[in-house]
């Protein structure tokens, strides 16, 4: 647009920044999009976290920022999800440390069956002394950002047939994460281990290519996997955390501002409101279980936490003295 010195003199100075200004805000109108993706049911506590974080960073952007959100593994599943922010082809997802121990083993000491006493146990790790120190970890190691650590919940099995000792998950295919301590749990349980992404679980179980699942209850409320497995347990044998991870490359390009915005509604969305509406959930999601399926709330624990010595020794070889350290940090926040 041309501004004459005839409307500069007319209307004041003023008048050229106002005129001028319709082209600066249409440079400034077009938002940043970013590809949150992740593997969560739709109804998932998870799903419905990911929208307050969306929403937190449009209004604390103007809507300079907009999240895109891909649930129920549209785009990625767990592990490939972590996979695509180290390479940059993803922006934000929610991942755990134990899938980021694929890349990095001691990463896997959250997921040490039965390290956990309880959710006050989980707070003090994952925001204590030792979270700080993870999340500088990851990101020096892998190049991700840990916007948030948080919480999902501790795990309890799901099958085809009543599992009430370590015994009843003899020759069984259990489905398991790709986790290096999951597999090697259900080994040690004689179980046979079967790596399958979450949006496959129903089908796997209705069609019996596995006998049984062990994830956190609201997982299987949410997800209706009652209707194809009527036995539950409720082991607690390993707590799930789940996390907001970002792309540190894409990070990068956002300005210090917009940076603070997403960190600090990460942390809203997820350590503040998700904390609290999880632990709510997690003992309704068990209580609809029992009234679902068959379930056993008190299960010889003690047979179960003895075939567990192999996996934490292969744990402590595998991860060396940094995993160690963190396994050490955790028992220490009891």
């Amino acid at each position: 647009m041309t501004i004459s010195r005839r409307t500069v003199l007319t209307y004041g100075a003023g008048a050229a920044s106002v005129l001028a200004a319709p082209s600066i805000t249409r440079a400034q109108a077009a938002p940043i999009r970013l590809v949150f993706s992740h593997h969560l049911p739709i109804i998932h506590l998870g799903h419905k976290t990911t929208e307050n974080f969306a929403k937190y960073v449009a209004e604390g952007t103007n809507g300079q920022i907009i999240v895109d959100i891909k649930p129920a593994s549209q785009l990625f599943n767990l592990r490939t999800s972590v996979e695509a922010l180290q390479l940059g082809t993803l922006d934000l997802c929610w991942s755990d440390l134990a899938t980021l121990g694929n890349w990095q083993p001691q990463f896997g000491f959250l997921s040490m069956p039965f390290i956990f006493t309880d959710y006050d146990h989980v707070k003090r790790v994952l925001y204590g002394k030792v979270g700080e120190q993870v999340v500088a970890d990851v990101q020096a190691t892998l190049g991700i950002e840990t916007l948030c650590l948080g919480a999902s919940g501790f795990r309890v099995f799901l099958g085809r047939k009543e599992i009430k000792t370590a015994a009843d998950c003899r020759g069984i295919k259990l489905r398991v994460p790709e986790i290096p301590t999951w597999v090697e749990m259900a080994r040690a349980l004689g179980a046979n281990p079967t790596p399958i992404p979450a949006g496959e679980i129903y089908t796997a179980l209705q069609t019996g290519v596995v006998d049984a699942i062990e994830v956190p209850a609201d997982f299987i409320v949410s997800g209706k996997l009652y209707e194809v497995g009527p036995n539950s347990t409720r082991t607690h044998h390993i707590f799930t955390e789940v996390s907001m991870f970002a792309s540190a490359k894409r990070m990068a390009t956002l300005t210090p501002a917009h940076q603070k915005v997403i960190r600090d509604a990460a942390k809203r969305a997820t350590q503040v409101e998700m904390w609290e509406a999880n632990l709510k959930e997690q003992t309704e999601a068990w209580a609809e279980l029992t009234r679902r399926t068959k379930a056993v709330s008190d299960p010889d624990v003690k047979s179960f936490r003895d075939k567990m010595a192999p996996v934490i020794e292969n744990f402590v070889k595998k991860a060396g003295a940094k995993g160690k350290a963190y396994a050490d940090g955790v028992i220490a926040a009891a």
